[in-house]
């Protein structure tokens, strides 16, 4: 698309006191040349406004109208312009192919001249899309950030109030934390050994690539603490081991915490721990209570916790759920400047040591490098002052923060089901009319055929069969209005808006019909009502959990394998043998279950095959380097494990394995991935040293096998 050039303007230059000076000189006897001349305008310019004047008089425009194929006006141009922010605003921005469909609509419903290509293609132009933009430089394309439904209409008035009607609430009942020394606001944040790109210098027209130690990373979790005057308490370090070593908190904070957990996640029982860490660093007593701000995650309320943190002093605050990237100071002002500089020491670290990945053990360094720089008092007191924490403020938030949630303010459907269809459409009508009355104040006229959201069949609304989360609430035109909206124009003080012929941003009315778990609130945890029904949820669920007893492995291979044994041998036989194994709830094709062994098979095999179940035996020994071992890895719901290879040995029982990846479920065939698996791994995660693989394949896919039954194992 062509650009226009920034040069200097050829004709139509002169300004309107040059042309009434040039035309002054005329009338006072000079000519027209010695008086263009004189005010340097070109003279067929200067004759021609001679002789408009003497035809029309003064009633004569002294400088060149460019604008009169404008297609809108200024007024015009001011309500596309609000429109455009308000859906923005709303989180359902308009694209730009949108925005020139709704100007063209706009111009046809209002009767305006428009270029033809207009009609022909049913948009504005892009050319008038582009001066538009810079006509109004407060407007520009961005592309937006992605929100969750559930985020966007959880910050509405009602939840945030409540918010701050508890921390009022507070601050009046404990005066001690009306000077904001006692009161801290605490949150978890993921910290990964792969780092986000940066931008770099790069050759221009070619592609760039930024060498990370993974795809994905291993996570570890920081959990930071600040107080709302400036002061920032040591954080705690949660790493993905069962296992904690001093090891890993080589370069940390001073006075971090390090704890272990396998998922590297907050867990309800780490999170007391991080609550003995917070009241020793906080200096909380009981005569010296503190208020603690967090979300009301389920690792934060556990029962423990509480009563730890009520007997201590600690009042704990709770949010509304996702609400927190607007009222918590951590995610508003400080988890932004910690990434960063995270980040910065990553890929400072990485430069540093080409050719070698990250590990945890570095990522305590890394977060003693940024912990210090971006948890300033500064940043701290910003972010406290920015949520209406401290100093408090309830009326922080402006009427623009609560736009996304406006999309589902609606009330309950209620009133069809107690009243009257008469009294209920009364009230719908008499809605309506409050609504109107309570628009902006950009409100317009509507004319007298009022076609408002109303289009007739023969000009549809070209945007309202594209979208289909705009709510079509448009009543039935009556039959003696005007249909086509182009051969009656309206008047010129009667303006159709977007507003009017487009479907408003709004939700379906509410059914009250929802299932499911009870949604969270903002809370004071640590008051005997709601730490009494915590304790009483936490109980059932967990009395709930115990009627149901999962299947575990050895339950299901009783009859294959008896309990008492770790280790069995089956002898092999000289005749054919079929052997079944099928999952006792499960009908799936035999094709996947179904174990043949043909006599060949069974006659060179002179040895006896080992069956390995879960129930380990003790190792003999420790590992070596290029030997082949079970690894044990554990989550929250199942127990998976892995054949890894011995690359390197670190000491204290602690060794560095590359996982191979299972091939093939039924043969139990493994191979190693494209890019190689590393992790570490200690003594307690290996469960057994296996004999030499069996290498079988092509040099490019080499696969292994070993000569045990790996059948009764999950395996991955």
């Amino acid at each position: 698309m062509p650009r226009p050039k920034n040069k200097e303007r050829k004709i139509g230059k002169h300004t309107k006191e040059d042309m009434m000076s040039a035309l002054q000189l005329v009338q006072n006897g000079n000519s027209i040349r010695m008086a263009a001349k004189t005010c340097k305008i070109p003279y067929p310019t200067l004759r021609r406004y001679v002789k408009n004047k003497s035809e029309h008089g003064d009633n004569i425009s002294l400088v060149p109208r460019y604008d009169i194929n404008k297609v809108f006006t200024e007024e015009h141009e001011q309500i596309l312009l609000k429109y455009y922010k308000d859906c923005a605003l709303m989180f359902y921005g308009l694209t730009v192919k949108e925005c020139r469909k709704v100007s063209y609509e706009m111009a046809m419903r209002n009767g305006i001249k428009m270029p033809s290509s207009w009609k022909r293609d049913k948009l504005a132009g892009l050319e008038w899309f582009r001066f538009f933009k810079k006509r109004h430089p407060d407007i520009s394309v961005k592309k937006p950030e992605t929100v969750s439904l559930a985020r966007a209409t959880s910050f509405n008035r009602e939840t945030v109030a409540i918010f701050f009607n508890n921390l009022e609430e507070l601050l009046k009942r404990e005066p001690r934390f009306a000077d904001g020394t006692r009161i801290f606001n605490l949150d978890e944040t993921g910290t990964t050994t792969v780092q986000k790109p940066q931008k770099v210098v790069a050759p221009a027209g070619t592609k760039v690539g930024k060498v990370t130690s993974g795809e994905k990373g291993t996570l570890v979790t920081t959990c930071c603490m600040v107080s709302a005057t400036g002061h920032a308490l040591p954080p705690a370090i949660i790493f993905p081991r069962k296992n904690f070593k001093n090891l890993m908190m080589h370069g940390a904070p001073p006075g971090s915490l390090g704890l272990a957990n396998p998922s590297g996640w907050m867990t309800s029982d780490l999170f007391v721990e991080v609550m003995k860490h917070f009241i020793k660093c906080s200096s909380t007593t009981p005569e010296n209570p503190c208020l603690l701000i967090m979300d009301n995650h389920e690792s934060h309320l556990s029962i423990e916790a509480l009563d730890l943190a009520k007997q201590s002093g600690v009042v704990i605050l709770t949010f509304h759920p996702h609400t927190t990237h607007k009222l918590q100071p951590l995610d508003v002002g400080l988890m932004g400047p910690l990434k960063t500089y995270y980040y910065s020491a990553l890929e400072s670290w990485m430069l540093q040591n080409p050719g070698k990945p990250v590990t945890i053990y570095e990522i305590a360094r890394f977060i003693g490098h940024a912990y210090p720089r971006s948890m300033t008092p500064l940043n701290i007191s910003a972010a406290f002052a920015k949520c209406g924490i401290f100093p408090f403020n309830k009326d922080i938030f402006s009427d623009e923060d609560f736009m996304p949630s406006s999309v589902t303010d609606r009330p309950v459907n209620v009133v069809s089901q107690t009243l009257p269809d008469a009294e209920a459409s009364a009230i719908l009508d008499m809605n309506r009319s409050n609504n109107q009355q309570d628009s902006t104040p950009l409100e317009i006229r509507r004319s007298s055929y009022d076609p408002v959201v109303t289009p007739d069949r023969d000009s549809p609304s070209i945007l309202s069969q594209e979208h289909s989360y705009y709510q079509n609430v448009t009543p039935p035109k009556k039959p003696d209005e005007a249909c086509n909206i182009e051969n009656n124009p309206p008047k010129s003080d009667h303006i159709i808006t977007p507003v009017m012929f487009r479907p408003p941003l709004k939700a379906g009315t509410r059914t009250d019909k929802r299932k499911g778990r009870k949604l969270g609130k903002s809370m004071i945890a640590t008051d005997t009502p709601e730490k009494k029904r915590i304790t009483e949820e936490r109980t059932a669920a967990i009395n709930r959990k115990g009627l149901y007893k999962r299947k575990v492995l050895q339950d299901c291979g009783n009859e294959m394998l008896p309990s008492t044994s770790k280790i069995r041998k089956i002898l092999n036989k000289r005749n054919n043998k079929r052997r079944i194994v099928l999952d006792e709830d499960s009908e799936t094709s035999e094709a996947e279950d179904l174990i043949l062994e043909s006599e060949t098979d069974l006659e060179s095999d002179e040895e006896d095959e080992q069956v390995i179940d879960e129930d380990f035996p003790d190792l003999q020994r420790k590992p070596m380097i290029d030997e082949y071992v079970i690894v044990l890895l554990q989550s929250k719901n199942r127990v998976v494990h892995y054949i890894a290879k011995i690359v390197e040995d670190y000491g204290d029982d602690e060794y560095g394995v590359s996982y191979l990846k299972l091939k093939d479920r039924l043969n139990k065939t493994f191979m190693f991935p494209l890019e190689p698996d590393m992790a570490n791994v200690t003594l307690s995660d290996i469960k057994m040293i296996l004999p030499p693989p069996c290498v079988s394949g092509t040099k490019r896919l080499i696969k292994y096998s070993f000569n045990v039954n790996l059948s009764l194992l999950n395996m991955a």
